[in-house]
């Protein structure tokens, strides 16, 4: 899985994936997120994934994490 993050200057970080549809990019985020937990690095997540697509584009899922 290819995921980009970006961390703001304000600490907000976003991750987003690429991948199928918003139920798999949904499950995407929770394994990256997961890899992380795996390597103790600790990330508070609310759970709430977006999608942000128009008609026939692929879709970019992403979440915001502190």
């Amino acid at each position: 899985m290819k995921a980009r993050v970006v961390i703001t200057a304000n600490g907000q970080v976003s991750v987003f994936v690429n991948e199928g549809t918003l139920e798999t990019g949904r499950e995407a985020i929770e394994r990256f997120f997961a890899d992380l937990a795996a390597q103790d690095v600790a990330v508070e997540w609310d759970g709430k994934v977006e999608q942000h697509r128009h008609e026939r584009e692929p879709v970019a899922a992403h979440v915001h994490a502190d």
